[in-house]
């Protein structure tokens, strides 16, 4: 009889551990960041979003965020997920040439040694023991520091929206079917990040304050934001994981008749163009040419002051942008609503007097900056904060996943305002330039309760697995007894039990 109940005792334990380490794997913190490329500080007022206004009312929301500097979308994208400045995690254009690799990188490429100079949240997150899922975010294809996503987008045959020509990109509704999909998985990632481009593509043609653009805000209210919360809704999570809704950069309008063309000043022959689009430049002059190129473009600066050019290791020290062997030798940039033509740095061709949309330009220009909206456990309701950086928004994810952030410059203690119960006393942390290390933040609250729960879910485990051995023994030990008795004793012994059974009974 001590046998069976051992035996009942080991599989309710079992059981219970079973259902504790699924509960505690599913009540860990989630979180759901979404990226609107293009969509400006401002985009919200000017038209009808009634589900991102939901989101705010119900959450947080900033005036604005302050990105970085090229306010494009490939360095902003990547800073949002590591927390640092281009300059730190190497991404410095959305096209870039490296002198050391003697390659160039455009949008499209997938080669881990162009990532790896900054650790993206989701890899920060399973270096930790837990699971990611990345939908079309840059970066969802790379190996980044040994590690691809847990869950992603890159085995659906679509191509990557944010690669020109946009064709055959994944419908946005069934990318958020797919993340369903992965946040109702048996282990389901507790870090999601999503991407989608339209309201850029509508700003760059039309400009900022287009009719067109504000159809797109509203498209994107209802078949973006509006569904995801539906289908959240649908399968009773919305209440249960943190959705952060942001964006890489703002828009700026200029008039296509606005232009500086370099070159009618500067010989063509005497200089490379590392990148740039129409309202940056970085230029690398030619052995000996060094001087000839940045007076001629100091002399037309001084002149015109339709903009700024700078030696690299005179850029201001607020752009934080001359660290890195991928940035030129020389960096323009253009006075907002101006644009820059140069055979060096390719254009499509269209009519002056038209008005389109770029950006690019400082981020101190608040056109550049993007929004932010979040609701969700960890969050507040209905708090509009003050303004941060683009760079806090790693500390803020890694904190309510309760993870060690890796090196970083962005600052809990900037958003700690935007949280229901505020974290552990932060400091700023500035990551340093390529090639050298730092010490992360420490995010002690939430951290720790993860922790309480995996060693009380091993002790569990330790307990169940000893249990499991002693009933294993004595169960082997009843069988070889049951096997050295003689088949009719076995049969008498098993009547006798039974009728003693009876006359109990």
């Amino acid at each position: 009889m001590l046998i069976d109940k051992l035996t009942f005792a080991v599989l309710t334990l079992h059981v219970l551990v079973f259902a504790f380490v699924s509960s505690a794997s599913r009540n860990r913190s989630t979180v759901i960041l979404l990226s609107l490329d293009g969509f400006r500080w401002d985009y919200m007022a000017k038209a009808d979003t009634p589900n991102m206004d939901f989101i705010a009312k119900t959450g947080v929301q900033a005036p604005f965020v302050k990105n970085v500097f090229p306010t494009v979308s490939m360095p902003n994208l990547y800073t949002i997920v590591t927390g640092l400045f281009p300059e730190s995690h190497g991404i410095i254009a959305n096209e870039m040439f490296d002198p050391e690799f003697r390659a160039a990188f455009d949008s499209s490429n997938n080669e881990s040694r162009w990532w790896n100079g900054g650790e993206p949240v989701w890899v920060t997150n399973q270096k930790q023991g837990f699971k990611s899922g990345v939908c079309f975010w840059p970066g969802f294809d790379v190996a980044i520091r040994g590690y691809l996503p847990s869950f992603s987008s890159s085995g659906t045959k679509y191509n990557k929206p944010f690669v020109y020509p946009y064709a055959n990109r994944m419908p946005v509704k069934e990318r958020i079917d797919l993340v369903i999909k992965w946040l109702t998985a048996d282990d389901p990632p507790s870090f999601i990040a999503m991407y989608f481009l339209n309201t850029d593509t509508a700003g760059h043609r039309f400009g900022p304050d287009s009719p067109e653009v504000k159809a797109a805000i509203e498209n994107y209210d209802v078949n973006v934001t509006g569904y995801l919360l539906d289908q959240l809704r649908r399968v009773n999570l919305l209440d249960e994981v943190n959705i952060i809704v942001t964006s890489d950069h703002g828009m700026a309008a200029y008039n296509t008749s606005n232009f500086v063309n370099f070159d009618d000043f500067v010989n063509t022959s005497t200089y490379d163009a590392w990148s740039g689009n129409k309202a940056f430049f970085m230029i690398e002059p030619h052995p000996g040419k060094e001087n000839y190129v940045y007076e001629s473009l100091k002399e037309e600066q001084r002149k015109t002051q339709l903009f700024e050019v700078y030696k690299k290791e005179d850029v201001p020290d607020s752009l934080h942008f001359k660290h890195n062997r991928r940035i030129a030798s020389i960096v323009g940039l253009m006075k907002e609503g101006w644009y820059v033509r140069s055979s060096k740095l390719p254009e499509p061709k269209q009519p002056d007097g038209v008005i389109r949309g770029d950006h690019g330009y400082k981020n101190s220009i608040k056109n550049m900056n993007p929004f932010f909206i979040a609701r969700g456990p960890a969050f507040k309701g209905n708090l509009t904060s003050e303004p941060f950086e683009l760079t806090d928004i790693y500390p803020l994810i890694c904190d309510i996943l309760g993870i060690e952030p890796a090196p970083h410059n962005g600052s809990l203690n900037r958003v700690k305002q935007l949280f229901k119960e505020p974290p552990t006393k932060q400091t700023t942390t500035d990551a340093p330039p390529e090639g050298t290390t730092g010490s992360p933040e420490n995010n002690g609250k939430q951290r720790n309760g993860n922790k309480i729960v995996k060693i009380a879910g091993f002790a569990i485990l330790g307990f169940a697995a000893c249990v499991s051995i002693v009933a294993t023994i004595l169960l082997t030990i009843r069988w070889c007894k049951r096997r050295k008795q003689p088949p009719k004793a076995l049969i008498e012994n098993e009547e006798t039990q039974g009728l003693q059974a009876e006359e109990a009974a």
